[in-house]
């Protein structure tokens, strides 16, 4: 087998388990193991493009890479603020999951789900930031109560 064809089903085979690993109940956010293997497999699917050059764009292979990877990273990002969210731990995951998918995803040529994943990142930040500050007033309320 020829190196451009092992590139190729290595990012098939990264791809599709980020898809498969995604549809587990525990694929979640403050799951560790998951947003590291999910990195993990970013990684190597940006390695096996950057070695593909631009061969990679006019493979039929992207657009399915990119979906599989836009809708596992809309998956595990909530919709909602934490008001307790651990910023220096999954935090930290998060933003390398969000920026590898960006990267990958402008790579297939995929600038608007590359977006789509920004925003949902910016709205997650934004609601935990707002959920946070309700927390500090509510504290403060009940402290001159």
């Amino acid at each position: 087998m020829n190196k451009k064809a092992q590139l190729i089903n290595s990012i098939r085979y990264n791809a599709n388990q980020i898809l498969v690993e995604s549809a587990a109940k525990s694929a979640t956010l403050s799951n560790y193991d998951y947003l590291f293997n999910f990195v993990k497999r970013l990684d190597t699917i940006g390695s096996c493009i950057q070695k593909l050059g631009s061969d990679f764009v006019t493979n039929p292979i992207a657009n399915t890479v990119a979906n599989s990877i836009h809708k596992a990273a809309i998956a595990v990002i909530p919709a909602y603020g934490l008001g307790d969210f651990d910023w220096a731990g999954e935090g930290e995951d998060l933003t390398r999951l969000v920026h590898g998918a960006w990267v990958i995803l402008g790579d297939c040529d995929e600038d608007g789900m590359a977006q789509g994943v920004c925003d949902r990142h910016n709205l997650f930040t934004t609601m935990c930031e707002m959920q946070e500050k309700l927390d500090e007033q509510w504290l403060t309320d009940l402290a001159n109560d």
